[in-house]
């Protein structure tokens, strides 16, 4: 099998590390603009070789860019005979895209979304096992040919990802609270902190703020996607903060307590 890797930065380089692992896989080759992570992804061995274009006979390309560039990869391959697997974190607007230019997606386009990576971004922090054990969501259209989901249901288990599949909607609409709504507020908080204050900084400072080192370009990008249903998750956010900021104004011992437990308990049930 020959992967194509469109896009080698942090989550494309670590699919191309991970599948040249693979038996199956005969060759990876990498498509990338970026004359850093294409010179990198070489040199560390992630790709075998780098080009301009895809080439005509892999059999899966994996659309790692940016998101707001996705659209525009899964319309230039509309024909390719390969499988078209992108692995971006917003989907309805990415499809959407694509439906608006083609009026319906390719039959083997297959939405996907590995929910794992890192603030840290390019092909040197590419990591070998970035997706085993880690969940991997599929979402299927109406218009995806099942061979296509069976091939890409296999490609992401041979690389150790559990895989869930859901409506497209319901992905934005978790991912909102579960993702970008997070990596809003680590943002939001660390351009509040005063440079002065950063050395008394402690372990919890440092667990809350890690993703506000993610790539601002990238993150911004993110959320102009999935805006409704971010903005619908600050604002469910908003009511939950002013709960507890009205607990502590009236020195609602009881009703703040109650709301700390809760929300521990839940964090608790993180596998």
């Amino acid at each position: 099998m020959k992967i194509a890797i469109v896009g080698t930065g942090m989550i494309g380089g670590a699919v191309a590390r991970a599948a040249r692992r693979l038996r199956s896989v005969r060759e990876v080759t990498g498509v990338d603009n970026n004359p850093v992570h294409a010179a990198d992804a070489v040199r560390l061995g992630l790709v075998q070789r780098m080009q301009a274009d895809v080439p005509d006979d892999a059999d899966i390309v994996v659309i790692a860019t940016p998101s707001e560039a996705i659209a525009d990869r899964v319309i230039e391959l509309r024909d390719h005979r390969g499988v078209i697997i992108d692995v971006g974190s917003v989907k309805g607007a990415i499809v959407s895209a694509v439906r608006a230019r083609l009026g319906s997606a390719p039959p083997r386009y297959v939405p996907c979304h590995p929910l794992a990576g890192s603030e840290k971004h390019g092909p040197a922090h590419a990591p070998e096992q970035l997706f085993h054990e880690r969940l991997l969501i599929l979402t299927p259209l109406p218009e995806t040919d099942p061979r296509a989901i069976a091939t890409a249901e296999v490609f992401w288990r041979d690389l150790g990802s559990i895989l869930h599949t859901m409506p497209l909607e319901d992905h934005d609409r978790i991912l909102a609270r579960t993702s970008h709504l997070p990596h809003l507020l680590a943002f939001a908080f660390m351009h509040g902190i005063a440079d002065e204050e950063l050395r008394f900084s402690g372990g919890g400072f440092r667990d809350f703020s890690r993703i506000a080192a993610s790539s601002p370009e990238l993150w911004w990008k993110i959320f102009e996607l999935n805006r409704d249903t971010l903005l619908a998750a600050v604002d469910r956010f908003d009511a939950d903060l002013k709960a507890l900021r009205e607990a502590l104004a009236t020195n609602d011992s009881r009703t703040g307590l109650r709301l700390l437990a809760e929300a521990a308990d839940r964090r608790r049930k993180l596998p």
